[in-house]
């Protein structure tokens, strides 16, 4: 049986792939200020989780493509813009509450990591505990090295339905 409660061996994930990629929180760094779009953002708790899910489900690499997002990012902010048009609240999404992650992945990698997830879910499910993944989103549309598969851990809110699977 997969073991779902006691830590992974190490951490898998590097502070760099964690970290807002954004332009400001770049230059933030370059400049030695502090940065807001920092990896300790992340959710320790969903780290565990990816931790786990790397070295006891998948047993594959599972580099990050984005990881945290500050609400300056220009993927945030965006998001933002247009429920502001739209007149309604703007909700955060998985990565600016740190708890998503899109992870560079295609083809067979890609089968195999969804099935990893939902196996991992299902484990928590049959143990009553709570699913850690919510959104399971794959974007397989492309060239190959754009490819990912989205996972976010956010709870079911008005606005944001949880679990919820999308594709890009």
């Amino acid at each position: 049986m997969i073991d779902i409660t006691t830590p992974a061996s190490k951490n898998y994930f590097t502070v760099q792939e964690l970290q807002c990629r954004c332009a400001d929180c770049e230059e933030e760094r370059r400049n030695g200020e502090s940065v807001r779009g920092c990896a300790s953002n992340v959710s320790v708790q969903f780290l565990s989780h990816l931790n786990r899910v790397r070295e006891r489900v998948y047993c594959r690499p599972m580099p990050v493509t984005s990881g945290y997002r500050c609400t300056l990012h220009p993927i945030e902010a965006r998001k933002a813009k247009r429920a502001m048009q739209e007149g309604r609240p703007h909700i955060l999404g998985d990565h600016p509450c740190g708890v998503g992650v899109d992870v560079g992945v295609y083809g067979k990698d890609a089968h195999y990591l969804m099935q990893a997830l939902h196996v991992y879910n299902w484990l928590h499910a049959q143990n009553e505990l709570p699913q850690p993944f919510t959104a399971i989103c794959p974007n397989q549309r492309g060239p190959h090295h754009k490819r990912f598969i989205h996972i976010g851990g956010n709870t079911d809110v008005p606005g944001r339905k949880r679990p919820w699977d999308w594709t890009y």
